[in-house]
């Protein structure tokens, strides 16, 4: 099936497709051929799951696409035959990416804590890169409240989940349920601060991260798109920075944090108000991923484990 999909790309495989694995919202694969009259060359090729959008799959590919213009550092779409960046085929949705001979930043750092600093610093200095991006404004980006970005913090802002979730007796009385109907508001008001909104790419976490394997731990990419929205740009280093400034124990790593917000605003200044609305936004992204963890592993797939059931608590 990869194979038949490249054939719209005008790809001719040289050998057979590669899965690789790790991707939440699709099945990827690498791909070694060449493109008609060209030279070899490995490329990404995604096969998204069922379930995932067309105007969510669109959306990625117009941010990818748009940002070879300014260089941003991420993997570019490769169109097809006819010229479009998405191929429709026996009911799946697929694209095809550049592919990065790098490694992942999280186990790069896994391998050395010594290159901490570089590797968050590149980090925080892509982020400020993508938050300077001037976007067409003839085209209407998703907002943060459309719900799948930013684990479905979207739900929480309109406000539709919570009462389903109060409306069933399972649930109604849970101690979560309780406590997301105590800081609802909270997050809405928060949601509501007069902070620059802009294009953020949602889950700037290491593992979205492509490093040189090398010394100079040069960043080559930020990687996968899916969460990516128009919301505020403090909460894009908010979560990167609870993703990385904390141990596997919870305990807030100094150093890590400092060298991200030095290396920030080393490009971009925040503004007073993003100061005062970092830690809060910090708190927002672990309320909006306990929500969701909650809610796929309890509602959605209550025949999850227990393991999963109870993920929702590391977030709470």
């Amino acid at each position: 099936e990869a194979t038949e999909i490249l054939d719209f790309f005008g790809f001719k495989v040289e050998e057979l497709p590669v899965r690789i694995y790790g991707g939440y919202a699709s099945s990827n694969f690498k791909v070694v051929g060449k493109f008609d009259g060209g030279d070899a060359r490995t490329l990404l090729l995604k096969i998204n799951y069922y379930g995932l959008k067309v105007e969510d799959i669109e959306h990625q590919l117009y941010v990818m696409n748009h940002l070879r213009t300014v260089k941003f550092p991420t993997n570019y779409p490769h169109p097809t035959k006819s010229g479009s960046l998405m191929v429709e085929y026996k009911g799946r949705r697929a694209f095809l990416l550049d592919f990065f001979v790098a490694k992942a930043g999280d186990k790069v750092l896994a391998e050395d804590e010594g290159k901490a600093p570089k590797l968050l610093g590149e980090l925080a200095a892509a982020l400020a890169q993508l938050h300077l991006v001037d976007w067409p404004g003839d085209r209407k980006l998703r907002d943060i409240r459309a719900g799948y970005p930013l684990c479905n913090t979207g739900d929480l802002l309109r406000g539709e989940d919570l009462p389903k979730l109060k409306a069933d007796e399972r649930f109604r009385e849970h101690p979560f349920v309780l406590f997301v109907e105590r800081r609802i508001e909270w997050l809405r008001k928060l949601y509501d601060t007069k902070v620059p909104w802009g294009l953020i790419h949602g889950d700037g976490f290491l593992d979205n991260t492509l490093f040189e394997d090398g010394p100079d731990c040069k960043l080559r990419a930020l990687i996968d798109w899916e969460d990516s929205c128009v919301g505020p740009y403090v909460v894009d280093l908010a979560v990167c920075a609870s993703a990385c400034s904390f141990s596997a124990t919870n305990e807030l790593m100094v150093p890590r944090l400092l060298v991200l917000l030095k290396e920030y605003v080393r490009h971009r200044q925040l503004s007073l108000l993003e100061v005062q609305t970092f830690v809060d936004f910090m708190a927002a992204g672990a309320f909006a991923c306990a929500f969701y963890r909650f809610c796929e592993f309890n509602v959605r797939k209550d025949d999850a484990d227990a393991q999963a059931k109870d993920s929702y608590l590391l977030m709470a």
